[in-house]
């Protein structure tokens, strides 16, 4: 999976490994129960969770019978270590509507951070600012530090990291295309290689790295990503890349121009 080392700008971050943070210390949340609590929160920060919906992204359906009094330990020992945050950085997890929710400011979750600067991203783009939305993608996308919670078991947290994946990668393709079509070509090149390392067979990731590269005058490297795409789709779903990627793919080895479209 996508691994990045970008450092950590909110209080709780779940774009990667569960943690809380105070500029460079790192609070201790206990055991991996307590954290996913923790994370069950953080995924729907602001918004009441049951005790009883908790239950079921913890432990899924093979929950202990006393999972509930587990549930109020937890938060008693997750509400112990965010007092130790400093007044700036201060997140609390409330009680109400028979459960809790964690109460934060939005730049406080990184994922909520992400979603706003998203919005903000396609707003500008809307507006004809396509350099300001390519950064603001991109700084959406640097949040980014692996796999969502990837450290946690659970159900609940396997879809949701499974939806979040799909979502990131469909901005990607959004910052990679307008980065691409205001001339930042290299800016975007890593990122797709490496994600395309991840998902081998994503067409649009493979499409986006081609005319990248292309257009930053590596032909050659162009060509191979096709043919390493072409390879794999033969030899594992028995068919060619799409019309369209075969015909850029034509261009690229006649040295022709390539148009740049916008999502």
């Amino acid at each position: 999976m996508h691994r990045t080392h970008h450092r950590i700008t909110s209080t709780v971050a779940i774009l990667g490994e569960l943690a809380v943070t105070d500029g460079n210390r790192v609070l201790e949340l206990g055991a991996p129960r307590q954290r996913a609590v923790l994370a069950a929160l953080a995924l729907n920060a602001n918004q009441s969770l049951t005790t009883q919906r908790i239950i079921g992204m913890v432990w899924g359906a093979t929950h202990p019978a006393y999972a509930a009094n587990l549930v109020h330990k937890y938060v008693s020992g997750l509400r112990r270590a965010l007092a130790d945050l400093s007044p700036q950085q201060r997140v609390s997890i409330e009680s109400g509507g028979g459960g809790y929710r964690l109460a934060a400011r939005l730049d406080q979750v990184d994922m909520s951070l992400f979603h706003a600067h998203v919005d903000a991203a396609r707003g500008l783009r809307e507006r004809g600012e396509h350099e300001r939305a390519a950064e603001m993608f991109g700084e959406a996308l640097r949040l980014w530090r692996g796999p969502l919670l990837g450290e946690l078991p659970g159900i609940a947290f396997d879809d949701e990291r499974e939806f979040m994946e799909t979502v990131r990668l469909v901005v990607l393709e959004e910052y990679a295309t307008l980065s691409i079509s205001v001339d930042r070509h290299n800016e975007v090149v890593g990122l797709l290689r490496e994600t395309l390392r991840d998902h081998p067979l994503e067409e649009n990731l493979a499409r986006l790295l081609i005319l990248a590269l292309y257009k930053s005058g590596r032909t050659a490297e162009a060509i191979r990503v096709y043919q390493r795409l072409s390879t794999r789709m033969l030899g594992e779903l028995n068919m060619p890349p799409r019309p369209e990627l075969n015909d850029m793919y034509k261009a690229i080895r006649r040295h022709e121009p390539i148009p740049t479209t916008l999502v």
